[in-house]
């Protein structure tokens, strides 16, 4: 069995939450969040986005980050029947990074739509508060905008009390194909432990995995960046032992993390046009 297996566990089925918690789930509709990232463009020939409470961008709207391709991605976004829209900018979107006075004028055209670049909101959805904080910053690769020196990340600003996280790059080692990620980042989220992680940019890496905050699940992490240790095998065998005889532990949402690579075009030559990722969130 492999530590993916282990530790790699998918969010819980509407069925599953109420199963795990009957009264909760009765008395308190969940958050509907549909997430895309890495569009490049390609946004009208998307498949149909499902409906939802909140509709999430994780950058890369553009290809080339003009101001006619930001125009177009944005009034696609804005078309969208989401009550609620938020979006970051990604290395592509050259545009978005230009003096604030012409990047301000052009979203004054969108007021119902959210940009977040390292900067946080409060959503109101149904009664219920839901705190975003979104962020375009990447590991420097090549020429694009808001990247940073790679070692030289600085995550700190990030809000404590933070629901949902949204950046254009992964943590690193989890859905971003073989260590692409972030390591400042995956301590960021060690600290800040949101409900649910949404980001792109590694467009292979797409997919959804559950992080616990556990004892083993830091064993693993220290495996993966090869700072390994006897009490590190010892975690893991024991996570081992006890999957083997007892299934893989329950999904808890207070005690973990939802990540979610939300790239919407993969593919050898990124040829493939892919679905929405649809999370629910109980409040």
């Amino acid at each position: 069995m492999s530590l993916d297996a282990l530790f790699d566990r998918k969010p819980p089925t509407l069925w599953q939450q109420f199963l795990h918690s009957p009264l909760l789930f009765v008395t308190r509709r969940a958050i509907r969040v549909v997430c895309i990232s890495d569009t490049h463009n390609t946004h009208e020939s998307l498949p149909t986005l499902p409906p939802g409470d909140i509709l999430i961008h994780a950058g890369d709207l553009t290809n080339s980050g003009t101001e006619h391709e930001l125009r177009s991605v944005l009034d696609w976004l804005s078309a969208q029947s989401h009550p609620l829209k938020v979006f970051i900018a990604g290395n592509h979107d050259t545009i978005l990074a230009t003096p604030t006075t012409k990047r301000d004028a052009i979203l004054s055209c969108y007021s119902d739509l959210i940009y977040l670049e390292n900067s946080s909101v409060t959503l109101n959805v149904r009664e219920h508060q839901i705190t975003v904080y979104g962020s375009p910053c990447t590991p420097r690769h090549g020429s694009g905008v808001f990247q940073y020196p790679r070692g030289k990340a600085d995550w700190s600003h990030i809000p404590p009390r933070t629901d949902i996280l949204i950046t254009h790059g992964p943590p690193v080692h989890h859905l971003d194909s073989g260590g692409a990620g972030c390591p400042a980042l995956l301590q960021a989220l060690w600290r800040i432990r949101p409900r649910l992680h949404v980001f792109g940019h590694i467009h292979v890496g797409r997919g959804v995995e559950c992080v616990a905050w556990s004892d083993a699940q830091m064993a693993y992490e220290r495996v993966f960046a090869g700072k390994w240790g006897w009490k590190d095998i010892f975690y893991l065998t024991l996570a081992a032992v006890r999957t083997f005889f007892c299934g893989r532990p329950a999904f808890s949402e207070k005690e973990s993390t939802t990540l979610v690579n939300a790239a919407s075009i993969g593919g050898l030559r990124d040829e493939k046009r892919r679905e929405a990722t649809v999370i629910d969130l109980i409040p």
